[in-house]
């Protein structure tokens, strides 16, 4: 599933694809400019649903820090 990715010490955001919904404190890697990297998230991807389809909605959003 592909979703938005915030990148808090840049700012910038981009779309990746994740296997699960990624959950606060998970530590993903994530490839930028082909090379893979470590990050933290930091924000669950709208964990209360209110921007989705509902409680079995897909995320859309998450915010990461480097690891």
């Amino acid at each position: 599933m592909k979703i938005t990715v915030k990148f808090e010490d840049t700012g910038i955001e981009e779309e990746h694809d994740f296997d699960s919904d990624p959950r606060a404190g998970e530590l993903v890697t994530l490839v930028r400019d082909g090379k893979g990297a470590d990050y933290i998230v930091i924000t669950e991807a709208d964990p209360d649903h209110t921007h989705d389809n509902g409680s079995t909605g897909r995320p859309t959003k998450a915010t990461v820090r480097p690891a």
